[in-house]
């Protein structure tokens, strides 16, 4: 990986018109070890701290991509809790026109394709709808979702043509009961890498 001047981090393999993003930091103000407990499909904290599964969830989408390989330039953005520091900086620089589309993996729930973000429209009924269908063919039931905040891939809106953030499966966050479903996220793990990105 490379680290960006504005202290993001970045990846990129093969030749590719996408960019993948997530970012680093929780929403959690003090460095405080996480314990783990496991209900069913679900991991969540004791209680005491934050789980931080947004978007530890996202990284780990995007980490296996990479692993497997798919191409696309892959982004570990900073700050995203705190206003999209990393990701705003970012979408100053001219080098990011070249992509045609962006997806950030941080939404909750299990069928999100967001195509408003900001009160704006940040990506296409067509790509939103071809995205689900995608997804779908392994079981997922993802559908284009008008309700999103905002994320990094906001940041970008204007720049690139496409941007959507999606759902990885994780509820409450930024609580105490924040919780991950750890089989959706496996699911959607092996639903990414059979997406033909480019087209």
């Amino acid at each position: 990986t490379k680290r960006d001047k504005h202290g993001n981090y970045f990846l990129e393999i093969g030749e590719s018109s996408t960019l993948f993003t997530c970012h680093l930091d929780t929403a959690c103000k003090d460095h405080n070890k996480v314990t783990h407990i496991l209900e069913g499909n679900f991991i969540k904290s004791d209680g005491t701290t934050i789980l931080g599964a947004d978007d530890k969830a996202g990284m780990c989408v995007i980490l296996y991509m990479i692993e497997n390989k798919i191409p696309g330039t892959y982004y570990f953005f900073i700050g995203e809790e705190v206003g999209c520091i990393g990701s705003r900086k970012s979408a100053r620089e001219e080098e990011f026109t070249i992509f045609d589309r962006l997806i950030s993996f941080d939404s909750r729930g299990y069928n999100s394709v967001i195509t408003h973000q900001m009160w704006s429209r940040c990506c296409s009924s067509e790509f939103s709808e071809a995205l689900c269908k995608e997804l779908n063919k392994s079981g997922l039931k993802y559908i284009p979702d008008n309700t999103g905040i905002v994320t990094d891939s906001a940041s970008f809106m204007g720049i690139i043509p496409e941007c959507t953030n999606l759902s990885v499966g994780y509820f409450n966050e930024h609580t105490l009961n924040e919780k991950q479903d750890i089989e959706f996220l496996k699911k959607l793990c092996e639903s990414v890498i059979k997406v033909d990105w480019e087209s």
